[in-house]
């Protein structure tokens, strides 16, 4: 028995000198290659959110300037949340298991966006038709972004799927603050 557990203890000394040496091992040279291409698509998401925000920014302001009675919802809550759940995108808030996530939104500003079904009667009598087809569009794009967001992260915000969304809300509000040659981002 004595010989057999020396055995065992010197086999666990040689495992341990493997693994020390094996720590030792200096790191590979950084891959400069891949780093560039991450800090241009860090670049690229932080230009591509910066304009969601902008769009959500227009899109809140032309909801404020609504022909609705003063203080009226939409003109207030509503479009705060507009204007926070297009400046709160966030790529990384998705799970790319289960395919869910939030893209950034807070669950209470997702609630109001969801809100605007349930008072569209009282509201669209004061709105005309292009008026009443622009906030469905903003606010309904708004809302179901941060799903997209969240579905697919990467393609949504590196192949133009937010910048498309951003160019809907602009449209639908006739806000597109950009020059007539179009986005200055390509999608």
């Amino acid at each position: 028995m004595p010989g057999s557990y020396a055995a065992g203890e010197s086999e666990l000394a040689r495992f341990a000198c493997l693994s020390a040496e094996h720590r030792s091992l200096p790191e590979p040279p950084p891959d400069l290659e891949e780093e560039r291409l991450l800090a241009e698509e860090a670049v690229r998401e932080r230009a591509v959110l910066a304009e969601a925000a902008a769009a959500g920014g227009r899109a809140a302001g032309w909801m404020r300037a609504l022909p609705l009675p003063e203080g009226h919802w939409v003109r207030g809550a509503l479009a705060d949340a507009v204007a926070e759940a297009m400046s709160t995108l966030d790529p990384a808030d998705a799970d790319d298991v289960g395919r869910t996530g939030h893209g950034g939104v807070r669950e209470t500003v997702r609630e109001t966006l969801d809100g605007l079904v349930y008072c569209l009667t009282d509201t669209l009598a004061h709105l005309t038709p292009r008026q009443q087809a622009g906030l469905v569009t903003v606010v309904f794009c708004v809302r179901d972004l941060p799903r997209l967001l969240a579905f697919e992260p990467w393609a949504t915000v590196h192949h133009g799927g937010l910048l498309a969304v951003c160019a809907v809300i602009d449209n639908a509000t006739g806000t597109d603050s950009l020059p007539a040659g179009g986005r200055t981002l390509a999608l």
